[in-house]
């Protein structure tokens, strides 16, 4: 498919504005290979012996390129089987994601290839550009590089060839995948992570084929190179709330992007990130998180210094012996400081003088150029073209940016024409998460099993007591079904307590006004009569203080077993700060989420001496859970979490 050596074009019009004929136009363009044009009413395409069918080309076939109405693509690829092709690409459209009647003929499709071992890609595909060939409709004048595209969009691919030439970006291939009826995403992503043309993989998903063979294939492809995620359908719900929060925080967006952490990915979520990452990965400077920003505008630097602050990236402490230098070439009114602001009137040479000094500190020197009377944006270029390899990465403002742009990407220096995207492209490009296989082997607890076993639903009682067989922590608790018994209970656990009403199916207590804090021991008969209008059966608490946390689980349908984690109480689908990993989750991994959901921050504010270790080990016993007992979805809300360790409050599953 990606090397062939003979290509044939099914479909190959003799029309210009059809596609069969740009496809053929554009192989004559730039493939080297024999190029059969198929034709059943031509005798001649562009110049080319046209032949009537797959089976009248007299030589071998490696490739068949189909591109002809939909209802003859299966004859197509039967004739394809017959003829000993080797792999196809199917442009035409119209199958399974038009609806029932494409799904049939695209399964058809599947079983004629499988029958003759042809590979091949799409339908629905805009075609693939590699190093030999270009097989798509797009334009035929791509330059070469060390880019990979891998879009699931033809008119994402489309406007991302566009914006290659635009910014004289070399690509290497570009594969779009279409509806991926038999060649899958994963599969792509790991044969161009071996391609030694291929720098950096730039990937745009809107669904995953497979998601455990993602999980399972990816992590090696990113081992090897940078592999940069985007996802289409950011607002979409994966899964549909039934009867806990995690439905409706746990959308397939956030378990993708979970799921790009785990397997080593990059991920951004906007296509201009997207595209400003590649001048970073097709430079060769040296790029790391400790940032020196050099201007000669103050307000720049300032804004400057706020994005990297911002980005969790750092402003480098200037040396004493680099500020006694750089004093010798400041005027007086600037300080030798970062961000290093040069004034106004800084021209070419003040930047060279000030370069020279700062070249050797191990940092990335952010240059910031605002074109004035005094000084051009393409003098400022020249001179780092000077610096080549000492970590530059270049910023160009003003009426000639453009040109000065040009001149550093022909040296492979990144350049921006806007600060914040130079410091979120190189936010994005040093913090590359660590790569993690997931291995799930469920191991069930017999006791846990015997509780589960029949059951959609737990009550929450039972599931008070499955956390403890899980060896996660509850406060102390009894269920009553009478005044009599609500009193003994309630003197048994000390008081306050917190009564509220145990129902069979999981419901949210609080919007039922079926919970009550703070009750004292001459309350307990009144609070239980009152609670008995809604429900017999009463749950009573030790009542705890601390910081309110949510865990919660869910089966995601691509990626199977996930855990959510944030702010917990009723404010959680409000807040929505939360963190999402792969099941099954280790503990680094729990740290990281607890970061990325601020409960990090709330349990270490004000120097609260809260177990977060406690809560660390809860997550981990969480993921294992939900992997062993199969669980749709789960959570517990709140976890409360204070100096004693973690304990689970309110607990609701569904099987």
């Amino acid at each position: 498919m990606f090397r062939p050596s003979s290509i044939a074009v099914v479909g190959a019009s003799r029309n210009r504005e059809k596609i069969g004929n740009i496809i053929t136009r554009n192989l004559l363009a730039t493939f080297r290979g024999k190029i059969y044009p198929v034709n059943n009413k031509a005798e001649k395409v562009e110049n080319l012996q046209a032949y009537k069918s797959l089976k009248e080309i007299p030589g071998d076939v490696d490739l068949a390129i189909i591109s002809v109405p939909r209802e003859y693509v299966v004859q197509v690829m039967e004739d394809a089987v017959e003829k000993q092709v080797k792999a196809a690409i199917v442009i035409t459209a119209g199958f399974k994601e038009i609806g029932e009647e494409g799904a049939k003929l695209e399964e058809q499709l599947v079983s004629v290839a499988k029958k003759g071992g042809i590979r091949f890609l799409g339908p629905n595909t805009m075609g693939l550009i590699s190093p030999d060939y270009n097989g798509t409709f797009a334009y035929a004048n791509i330059t070469r590089g060390n880019i990979a595209l891998v879009v699931q969009s033809g008119g994402i691919g489309a406007y991302m060839l566009d914006w290659a030439q635009r910014t004289r970006t070399g690509i290497s291939f570009l594969v779009s995948m279409g509806n991926q009826a038999d060649v899958k995403e994963y599969e792509v992503i790991e044969y161009l992570s071996r391609d030694p043309e291929t720098r950096a993989i730039f990937v745009y998903l809107e669904g995953v084929s497979d998601g455990e063979k993602f999980l399972d294939v990816v992590p090696e492809a990113t081992q090897r190179k940078p592999v940069i995620f985007i996802k289409g359908g950011a607002t979409s719900k994966g899964a549909e709330a039934v009867k806990t929060h995690t439905g409706s925080l746990a959308g397939s967006y956030e378990v993708f992007r979970a799921a790009i952490r785990t397997v080593g990915g990059i991920f951004v979520e906007d296509l201009g990130d997207f595209l400003n990452l590649s001048r970073l990965v097709t430079s060769s400077e040296p790029i790391n998180e400790d940032i020196l920003v050099i201007t000669n505008s103050g307000g720049h630097g300032v804004l400057t210094s706020d994005a990297i602050v911002r980005n969790n990236l750092n402003m480098v402490e200037l040396p004493e012996r680099i500020k006694d230098e750089l004093r010798k070439v400041l005027p007086p009114t600037s300080l030798p400081k970062n961000p290093l602001d040069l004034s106004g009137d800084a021209g070419r040479d003040r930047y060279m003088e000030a370069l020279k000094i700062v070249q050797d500190l191990d940092c990335t020197k952010l240059v910031i150029v605002q074109s004035l009377p005094v000084v051009s944006d393409s003098e400022v270029a020249k001179v780092l073209l000077n610096f080549k390899g000492k970590g530059i990465v270049a910023v160009t403002m003003g009426v000639d940016e453009d040109s000065a742009m040009r001149i550093l990407e022909s040296a492979s220096i990144p350049a921006f024409n806007m600060p914040e995207s130079a410091i979120r492209a190189i936010r994005y490009f040093t913090t590359k998460p660590v790569v993690r296989k997931k291995i799930r082997v469920a191991q069930p607890i017999n006791s846990a099993l015997e509780l589960v076993k029949g059951k959609q639903y737990l009550r929450d009682y039972e599931a008070l007591q499955l956390m403890e067989i899980y060896g996660i922590r509850t406060p102390k608790w009894g269920i009553a079904q009478s005044e009599e018994e609500a009193q003994r209970v309630a003197d048994n656990i000390g008081y306050p307590v917190v009564m509220k009403i145990s129902t069979d199916t999981p419901v949210h207590k609080t919007e039922m006004k079926g919970v009550v804090m703070n009750v004292e021991k001459e309350q307990v008969k009144q609070v239980y009569k009152e609670l008995s209008k809604i429900t017999k059966r009463v749950l009573i608490q030790e009542q705890l203080t601390g910081l309110e946390t949510f865990v919660g689980g869910i089966k995601d349908p691509v990626f199977g077993h996930s855990v959510v984690v944030g702010s917990g109480g009723i404010y959680v689908e409000v807040l929505k700060n939360v963190g999402h990993a792969i099941a099954p989750v280790y503990e680094d991994e729990a740290l990281e989420i607890l970061k990325e959901s601020k409960v990090h921050d709330m349990l270490t504010a004000r120097k609260r001496n809260y177990d977060e270790g406690s809560l660390i080990r809860t997550i981990v016993s969480v993921s294992r859970l939900i992997v062993d007992l199969n669980v749709k979805e789960m959570d517990i809300n709140p976890l409360i979490v204070n100096e004693k360790g973690a304990f689970a409050v309110d607990v609701r599953i569904v099987f």
